[in-house]
């Protein structure tokens, strides 16, 4: 029984957060690139703080849920360690981009420190980083699927 909610829990975390973070990904960063630079942070200033604390607690429980699931499987040895550890594999992927990329250049755009020039190219970057956490994220998401059934 307890497996079978972590399972669900899981899962859905998972999926909503890939429909944020596909939804970002689509609606937000080409919008951005419309933008001229202080255009950008000039929303960037007003919502940037809002656009954080939207997408952190859904990180933390798309993280925290499928790691939990994947503990749970390596102490009770369920079967599918292979899926299992893929899903792991991947929701620490994803995760680890925050620390790796995202910290330092969100907070890039809070505090302006890019230039006008500079800003285009970071804006690239960005929507290349978030492309790939969002892959890390699917993986992670199809194989709760497939874990799920």
């Amino acid at each position: 029984m307890v497996a079978e909610i972590l399972f669900l829990l899981s899962c859905g975390a998972l999926g909503i957060f890939l429909g944020a973070q596909i939804t970002e990904a689509v609606l937000f960063v080409p919008y951005w690139k419309t933008l001229s630079a202080d255009e950008f942070f000039k929303f960037y200033k007003k919502y940037g703080k809002q656009i954080h604390r939207f997408f952190a607690p859904l990180t933390i429980l798309a993280t925290f849920l499928p790691l939990t699931i994947v503990s749970y499987s390596f102490i009770y040895q369920l079967d599918n360690q292979i899926l299992f550890a893929l899903m792991g594999i991947s929701t620490v992927a994803f995760f680890s981009t925050y620390f790796l990329y995202f910290k330092k250049a969100n907070r890039s755009f809070t505090e302006r420190s890019l230039s006008n020039e500079a800003l285009p190219h970071e804006l690239l970057r960005w929507g290349n980083w978030h492309w790939g956490r969002v892959c890390f994220e699917f993986i992670a998401f199809v194989c709760s699927l497939f874990l799920l059934v």
